[in-house]
């Protein structure tokens, strides 16, 4: 049996519907969705259901119900119950699940347009961050999507080094080996440090059985994914953001919705994306913080300010080596950088506004 054929059995065995399921015909093309017909459709995500985009998952499929007046119920399978990073998107494109969170950075060979939001340019906040990274996708329509309907986007707040010793100079940093997501691998060999792809949620293993020293994640991981108890320093330098989330499904299956359907699921897209990053600024980075220092005695390693202008001008150039790695690809890197910084510094004013 297919590995697609295990995962539709094991769904259909547990009484759950799947729209593609029922609705792709054999030649693979959708049939449309009677105005009045009740919709159920499945929501993959590899994190636990207490990690912010697995927060934002349940108040997007309560969102939906509302928004629809009961028509369409949403399942959800978080903490990698159903799908694992990495294969959600290949899993709503196979008719697996209907609509699949994953993250880009973790592969951005396949995503390179995505991988420019990891870029260290000085974006402070997930707000900034995600505002800014739903606005590229949308207009630049990435080929990287092609066949998906953005569902919506958001971004974690900067990464910073998390690691079992203290992290304090750049020297500390030699031969470390440390998890970092695929967008963020180059910026710790420039450091001289030894990266290694892993998903979150592969982490704690890794550090128990002392396969890596450390991470570079945005800090609410410490909380969401029980690691303060592992590691005692968090390095008080932001590098890029850490992590970038995409909800997609389907293009085919979106298209076979009904019309009020499709526009409720359009009008949440912003509003998720703000809803995700705010409760991650707010609440969710802050609250894991306090958390880790009060539970764990988790600490702050603070750099020195010649270590800072030194990282700062490596940050630097690593945004050019973006941009030179890029060349072939179907898409202007500088322009889509310098879009990039334009659209953050336009979101960081408004943000400013706001809370001024």
């Amino acid at each position: 049996m297919s590995r697609r054929n295990r995962f539709i059995a094991a769904i259909t065995a547990s009484g759950t519907a799947l729209l593609l399921t029922a609705c792709m015909g054999g030649g693979g093309s959708a049939a449309a969705i009677a105005p009045d017909d009740e919709i159920r459709l499945s929501y993959a995500f590899f994190a636990p259901a207490a990690s912010f985009p697995g927060v934002q998952m349940e108040e997007w499929a309560d969102r939906l119900a509302e928004r629809t007046d009961g028509q369409v119920t949403v399942q959800t399978y978080p903490g990698g119950t159903l799908m694992s990073a990495g294969d959600i998107y290949d899993g709503v494109s196979a008719g697996v699940v209907d609509v699949g969170l994953d993250s880009p950075a973790y592969d951005s060979r396949r995503f390179p347009f995505s991988s420019v939001i990891n870029q260290p340019v000085g974006i402070e906040s997930a707000r900034v961050g995600s505002a800014a990274f739903l606005d590229l996708l949308l207009e630049y329509e990435p080929a990287e999507f092609d066949g998906y309907q953005i569902i919506t986007a958001f971004t974690t707040e900067p990464a910073y080094l998390q690691t079992q010793t203290p992290v304090r100079s750049l020297s500390d940093l030699a031969g470390r080996d440390l998890r970092s997501s695929g967008a963020t691998i180059p910026t710790l060999e420039s450091l001289g440090a030894s990266p290694l792809s892993l998903s979150m949620a592969d982490v704690a293993e890794n550090l128990q059985i002392g396969v890596i020293d450390g991470y570079v994640s945005s800090r609410e991981v410490l909380r969401d994914f029980s690691l303060a108890e592992q590691v005692g320093y968090v390095t008080d330098y932001p590098f890029g953001l850490s992590n970038s989330f995409v909800a997609v499904m389907d293009q085919q299956a979106f298209d076979a919705l009904p019309e009020h359907v499709q526009e409720a699921i359009l009008d949440l897209r912003e509003e998720m994306t703000a809803f995700a990053s705010e409760f991650h600024d707010d609440e969710n980075v802050g609250e894991a913080i306090a958390w880790a220092r009060s539970e764990h005695g988790v600490e702050t390693a603070e750099l020195d300010p010649e270590v800072r202008e030194e990282l700062d001008a490596r940050m630097e150039r690593l945004t050019d080596d973006w941009v030179a790695r890029r060349s072939d690809a179907d898409f202007d890197a500088r322009e889509v950088l310098d879009r990039m910084r334009e659209l953050a510094d336009q979101h960081a004013e408004e943000l400013e506004t706001e809370t001024s």
